[in-house]
């Protein structure tokens, strides 16, 4: 996933112009934490990604890794400060500590919905926007890549089979191979297989470009409403 997201990143114009002037720019922020991804070739994504960032910490660990778990402290007596994730509770300090850990587990026990809806949210500094496969992923980069390089000069079911897209090639029945094989028409067949082809080109096409549109807002993979 996060070699997607570095993928994509790569491919925003902005942020490669950000990069180009050192950090200057719309994207500096982004800049701070991600740095300058074009000096680095594909091959070279693990160099960029466990780069010492801070003393303790590499760069892939700084941008998605989720913080130290937050620790149990004394709050103020107050319950107007009680945050999302949080239960502030008061423990009165004459009960046993065995006793106070029975309470402890009834109340989180209490609140189960509170408590998976607290640890399903990233607490990453850039966490993960959605589930997606990466053979996904993938396939929407290839769609990018060959759409960049091809597109004045190749029609989209063309660079469908560029990319690799898979389509389905049956229609009523029939493949465009078998009917050459039986020496009947085809050319509705090729046509449908062709419209397929188009229609699923532009879906990924569609995708990557919110991908590399958001990529560079620090929100990957996002699809546009």
């Amino acid at each position: 996933m996060f070699y997607f997201w570095w993928e994509f990143l790569r491919r925003h114009e902005g942020y490669k112009d950000c990069c180009e002037r050192s950090g200057k720019g719309r994207y500096k922020k982004l800049y701070a934490d991600f740095g300058d991804v074009h000096a680095y070739k594909t091959k070279d994504f693990w160099k960029w990604w466990s780069e010492k960032v801070e003393e303790d910490l590499t760069r892939g660990q700084h941008l998605f890794a989720e913080p130290a778990a937050r620790r149990i402290r004394a709050g103020n007596r107050s319950l107007n400060d009680q945050t999302d994730g949080t239960i502030t509770l008061s423990i009165p300090l004459e009960v046993r500590t065995k006793q106070l850990v029975r309470n402890f587990r009834d109340i989180l026990n209490d609140h189960k919905a509170d408590v998976a809806a607290a640890r399903k949210v990233s607490r990453a500094l850039y966490p993960v926007a959605a589930k997606v496969r990466l053979v996904s992923l993938y396939q929407t980069l290839c769609v990018w890549d060959v759409w960049q390089e091809h597109k004045k000069r190749k029609k989209k079911y063309e660079l469908a089979e560029l990319a690799g897209l898979h389509v389905n090639r049956v229609v009523n029945g029939w493949t465009v191979e078998m009917a050459k094989r039986e020496d009947l028409p085809y050319n509705d067949i090729q046509r449908e297989v062709r419209r397929r082809q188009t229609a699923s080109f532009n879906r990924h096409l569609a995708a990557a470009e919110d991908y590399i549109e958001n990529v560079a807002r620090g929100q990957f993979p996002k699809r546009s409403k």
